[in-house]
């Protein structure tokens, strides 16, 4: 983590410019106001790196808007969407022609490179992930489109809690491993439900998709995850889901397998885990027999669940 802005040690009349050329330097040049003037006011600003993809927690103790016009734009800004949880407080987001009150829990999508205006009054928070528009594939016209009418979406609410809980524990998936995969996930979320938004016909297939993923990923440890299940849970035939996983290039329950198998492996290596069975981490993972989850792992890692454990332990800096 990096702070990039903490206004308490700053004299009061030097905290708004600090905060402004702060927000500028983290996002774009923007025009800060500050309500509420008659009060002390203070302001806190954090990054992280998710895999590549900034992640930002703002807070402040006052009302404030962020307000970008036209005059404020440049040419050849890299084109980037802020996708932001509202923390704290409830929040007025205007974009494209659309305004729209967001409230604690709440998701939003600003386009930074383009007009626009997000303000609060009293004491509030926020965070957000950065995403590069050209990482998502879609024109600019089709997310100017979408962007603010996503309340709206089948997904609203998978999409919403997957960047609640990216940006609640960026601290933790900073140095995680598996961060570079977890920023390639976001994006397609964010892309899919950018995509269901507008009704996309040809977005169509690839937003089914990445419910499944996103489905499979939060029940791999229910032993009855099936292909039968899955599909039922999204009002498709099995039929149609295999010839969905196929066209991507998917085996469906060789996926299931690698994903259990990988975050048992991971579970296994942590040295604050040690003190959980073998058994108990296999069925953490979905694997109802012990006997079978070994002989999976063993053909995955070419070793035993053991040998694996006690490999990690010796690797661990003493």
């Amino acid at each position: 983590m990096v702070t990039l802005l903490d206004t308490a040690a700053l004299p009061a009349l030097d905290r708004r410019p600090a905060f402004t050329a702060a927000m500028a330097e983290a996002t774009m040049p923007s025009t800060v106001r500050v309500h509420e003037i008659d009060r002390p006011w203070t302001a806190r600003l954090d990054a992280w790196d998710l895999g590549g993809l900034p992640v930002l927690r703002s807070e402040v103790s006052g009302g404030l808007s962020l307000v970008r016009p036209q005059r404020l734009l440049r040419s050849g800004e890299d084109e980037i969407l802020s996708v932001s949880v509202q923390e704290r407080g409830t929040g007025l987001h205007a974009q494209f022609g659309g305004q729209r009150a967001v409230p604690a829990g709440a998701l939003a999508i600003t386009e930074l490179t383009a007009p626009y205006e997000y303000r609060w009054h009293g004491a509030g928070a926020g965070r957000a992930v950065h995403v590069p528009i050209r990482r998502l594939g879609m024109s600019v016209d089709t997310i100017r489109a979408a962007a603010p009418l996503i309340w709206r979406s089948p997904l609203y609410a998978l999409v919403g809690a997957h960047v609640d809980a990216v940006t609640r524990n960026a601290e933790r998936w900073e140095t995680d491993p598996g961060a570079a995969a977890l920023a390639d996930a976001t994006i397609a979320l964010v892309r899919a439900l950018l995509a269901s938004t507008v009704e996309d016909r040809a977005a169509a297939a690839d937003t089914l998709l990445v419910r499944v993923r996103a489905y499979v990923r939060a029940h791999l440890d229910d032993p009855d995850l099936s292909p039968e299940r899955i599909a039922r849970a999204h009002a498709v035939s099995v039929r149609s889901l295999y010839r969905l996983c196929r066209d991507a290039g998917l085996s469906l329950e060789q996926s299931i397998i690698e994903q259990r198998l990988a975050g048992a492996s991971a579970d296994l290596a942590d040295p604050a885990g040690r003190h959980r069975s073998i058994a108990l981490v296999a069925r953490r993972w979905g694997f109802a027999d012990p006997s079978h989850f070994s002989r999976r792992f063993r053909e995955a890692y070419g070793m035993t669940p053991r040998e694996w454990r006690r490999e990690a332990g010796q690797r661990v800096p003493r």
